[in-house]
């Protein structure tokens, strides 16, 4: 297994410790937890591009346990109360997008997800789950600014999904 894959696999291992440290209300430990998990987004790519073994599943994987981290994060601050209905409903409806994509590459004979622009906006979304896990006064204004980079993300998909249901 390559040190990128066990990253990813770790980024995935830690979303129930992160809930059920939000949900015991040990919300610094969540926040550490959270931040360190993130941090694997980072590494997992670097070591994937370093090892120049390519590996199929990587970007789907690498994907997938980025979106077990948000959002399992996101439903259980939502539950708590601590997490803003936008966010929320942002983040669902890129899921979406994200879906159709992969089942449009199924149809082509390979599922993938494309990252686009994800890295940005993991560049934003991490930092705002990071600020509601701590309950910062200002969560509101990165949850704004993470907000309006999903919706020209979620833009860049739907052109990205025409693009590709087109040469289909």
């Amino acid at each position: 297994m390559r040190i990128a894959d066990v990253l990813t696999a770790s980024r995935v291992i830690s979303v129930p410790i992160v809930i059920w440290l939000i949900f015991s209300n040990e919300m610094l430990a969540a926040y550490y937890l959270f931040a360190a998990a993130a941090i694997t987004d980072l590494l997992d790519g670097y070591f994937a591009r370093r090892s120049k073994k390519i590996a199929t599943y990587g970007e789907t994987f690498d994907g997938l346990a980025d979106f077990v981290l948000v959002y399992g994060t996101i439903v259980a601050l939502f539950i708590r109360g601590e997490g803003f209905w936008l966010f929320v409903v942002a983040l669902i409806l890129l899921a979406f997008t994200v879906a159709i994509i992969g089942l449009i590459t199924i149809k082509r004979g390979r599922f993938s997800i494309p990252h686009l622009d994800t890295n940005l906006l993991a560049a934003f979304v991490y930092p705002t789950v990071m600020a509601y896990i701590i309950g910062w006064r200002y969560a509101e204004i990165l949850l704004v600014v993470t907000f309006i980079w999903g919706l020209y993300t979620a833009i860049n998909y739907s052109i990205y999904i025409r693009s590709i249901h087109k040469s289909a």
